[in-house]
């Protein structure tokens, strides 16, 4: 278990805002950013994610010390550390806040997303919103690794939105990966 003050500077692009109405349901439905006239029943629900601000600099060198803490606090998952920040935890008391950090696998992990971060920004859009369609990529992959923007309403990549919003992270972050 490690005991430090964490560095809360999120280093990725996070989901766009947007309301989504029953969320989990089999009637869920994404609503968007701005929306009227929606028909709502007795136990609908809303939810309105906000989005991160970004922050600055290499997720990859955020110390992995300082994912784990972001793990023990719950802003970041186990598997969205491995993931977004190339950290593999193993978790052990969850309960106790016992964590193990395993270097070696984040090492190998860190290595593949250097060599591969760059090119998934290149990735065809169709391809990602295949991937995306048959559970290969879930929300944030989407957004964080491959730059794509999709509809929710029909699980469809936006193809100008992408451009613009890869140009954006080729500008704004791929400047900061080593």
């Amino acid at each position: 278990m490690f005991l430090f003050w964490p560095k809360k500077i999120q280093r990725l692009p996070s989901s766009p805002h947007g309301a989504w109405l029953n969320p989990g349901k089999a009637d869920e439905r994404y609503l968007g950013a701005i929306f009227s006239n929606v028909k709502v029943q007795q136990g609908d629900s809303f939810v309105r994610p906000s989005a991160g601000g970004g922050g600055l600099g290499d997720p990859l060198e955020r110390s992995p010390e300082d994912v784990l803490e972001d793990v023990i606090d719950e802003y970041v998952s186990i598997e969205r550390a491995k993931k977004d920040y190339g950290v593999v935890i193993k978790e052990i008391d969850k309960d106790l806040d016992l964590f193990e950090i395993d270097f070696e696998a984040t090492e190998q992990a860190r290595s593949y997303i250097r060599n591969n971060r760059k090119q998934w920004l290149e990735e065809n859009i169709q391809t990602v919103e295949d991937k995306f369609a048959n559970g290969e990529l879930d929300s944030l992959d989407v957004i964080r690794q491959y730059g794509a923007i999709i509809d929710y309403a029909t699980n469809k990549v936006l193809p100008e939105s992408t451009k613009q919003f890869r140009e954006s992270m080729k500008t704004r972050s791929l400047a900061y990966w080593k």
